[in-house]
């Protein structure tokens, strides 16, 4: 029977082959995945909003999460608490009915409210 025979050079030799070959899958692997995710954001882009408030173009799926978590409506159930008079709402510079909210991006209704409405101060 033969020994197998090790050596310093058949060892580097075959790890960096390996590592190549590695590296090669992986960027195969990665720039596959990318052709997919353009054209998804681009079947978003396509449809026409006819909202402004209901334009969620850009936002993402965990921005959307989150306006859920703080429980956000269209319509506050509370007189007086509603996200025209929060401390965290920024109206739109053309004084719309729709602003934004310093906890979370895309259009916030004027007459909304979420669990963390704050009164403004003077």
């Amino acid at each position: 029977m033969k020994e197998k025979e090790y050596s310093r050079r058949r060892f580097i030799s075959q790890y960096t082959t390996r590592c190549a070959a590695l590296m090669g899958t992986m960027f195969l692997l990665y720039g596959c995945g990318d052709d997919e995710k353009p054209a998804a954001k681009e079947e978003n882009t396509d449809k026409p909003a006819t909202d402004r408030c209901n334009d969620f173009t850009g936002v993402s799926e965990e921005e959307l999460d989150k306006r859920k978590r703080m429980a956000y409506v269209d319509k506050s159930q509370i007189p007086d608490n509603s996200c025209g008079n929060c401390g965290l709402y920024i109206p739109w510079e053309d004084q719309t009915a729709c602003g934004g909210c310093l906890l979370f991006k895309g259009p916030v209704r004027e007459e909304g409210h979420c669990i963390q409405w704050v009164a403004k101060t003077a």
